[in-house]
């Protein structure tokens, strides 16, 4: 491989593929209540969609490669800026950028989306939470959403321990060793889904939070040995496709044995879920390289637009939850096709965010804290 970006190059495909492994996200929370079966703490359900499987594809599909190219691609930024800047530029931005984000939202947003989802659900069962708690339900209940920010801060706390210990991520063994680590990993996953386990508690699981480092410390690796991404990469979705549809049969035979209701266990405990869990993790890898040549070859070059727009996902994400839920909530009952449910749920949201973000973020204090400073565009002349 060729040397990498030099330093005064922004990598314009590396910010579009983060911005849209985040915008994944809106899609995935607004597809939930048009799975075939209602989802455990999720009380908002269109019964017409029962025995349609394509949510349950494309969300499954979403989430098996989803955060591992997020963590990647965070793992090679934090190499990029402490390479530019030093480790405590890069702690200081972090907190910054991720840590205060994750703050506000604790208090704000992960309450309101509590609250509403607990409207939904009746105030029954798990769903019984008194107004007192909701400001703190992020500390002993969820962290609804931004629990990947809760991770990301603490592989960077280890990354940056690392670093100033004298570790230069460059050794060429311990960088391939991510991968058959992460597939480690796998196997002490408990839920019988295609993809990681969930994650939304303040206390993190260990292995998770192992498998995610180890897509942070590959993208380190990557940019600390000066590796450049390549176009032909792309010919990796190919059997990434291959691999999805591979462990997602094997999870379906698993849960099949068990009429569907698959109970939690370690994914070594059964020939297929360990089978399952290898290939997913393959399939991850491959999405992760297929994806980062995908996007050298459309969007390589700079688009004020495309920048625009990865700058506006940081806040969609962010706050996109209450109103997914608001408008689940609003449409569910409406004798309408459960598709268009969803089109008006996504697409609604989305819309609602970005005219938000164009408005009243973007050039505030709030889009400084999010993305940095950004200047107005200049007025043309008459």
């Amino acid at each position: 491989m060729a040397n990498g970006n030099t330093a005064a190059e922004r990598l314009h495909d590396l910010d579009a593929l983060r911005s849209v492994a985040l915008f994944l996200g809106i899609v995935l929370h607004s597809a939930v209540f048009v799975l075939p079966e209602p989802v455990l703490l999720w009380p908002i359900h269109d019964a017409s969609a029962r025995g349609d499987p394509f949510y349950k594809f494309l969300i499954e599909t979403i989430h098996g490669f989803r955060m591992p190219v997020f963590f990647l691609l965070s793992g090679f930024f934090s190499a990029l800026l402490w390479r530019r800047r030093g480790l405590r530029a890069l702690a200081a931005h972090r907190l910054k950028r991720v840590g205060l984000p994750f703050a506000v939202g604790c208090f704000t947003v992960v309450p309101l989306s509590i609250w509403l989802l607990s409207i939904a659900g009746g105030g029954a069962g798990s769903w019984n939470i008194p107004l007192w708690a909701l400001p703190l339900v992020w500390l002993f209940g969820s962290l609804a959403h931004l629990w990947f920010l809760w991770y990301l801060l603490l592989i960077v706390g280890v990354f940056v321990v690392a670093a100033r210990l004298g570790a230069r991520f460059r050794h060429p063994v311990l960088w391939w060793l991510a991968v058959p680590l992460s597939m480690a990993f796998s196997l002490l996953m408990v839920e019988p889904i295609y993809g990681a386990d969930n994650a939304d508690t303040i206390v993190p699981q260990p292995s998770l939070l192992a498998y995610y480092a180890c897509f942070f410390a590959f993208g380190a690796f990557f940019h600390c040995r000066g590796f450049a991404i390549r176009r032909r990469w792309t010919v990796a979705l190919a059997p990434a496709a291959v691999a999805f549809y591979a462990g997602f049969h094997l999870l379906e035979l698993h849960r099949a044995a068990f009429g569907g209701k698959a109970p939690e266990a370690f994914m070594f405990a059964s020939p297929l879920t360990a089978a399952s869990a290898a290939i997913e993790t393959l399939c991850a890898w491959a999405m992760c390289f297929g994806l980062m040549g995908f996007f050298r070859w459309v969007a390589a070059r700079e688009s004020a637009g495309v920048r625009w727009l990865s700058d506006s996902t940081y806040w969609a994400y962010l706050a996109h939850l209450p109103l997914v839920v608001a408008g689940q909530m609003l449409t569910v009952d409406w004798p309408i096709h459960y598709h268009l449910k969803f089109l008006l749920v996504c697409g609604g949201v989305t819309a609602v965010l970005l005219v938000v973000y164009r408005f009243g973020v973007r050039y505030t204090f709030v889009g400084t804290a999010l993305n940095g400073p950004r200047a107005r565009p200049a007025a043309s002349p008459a």
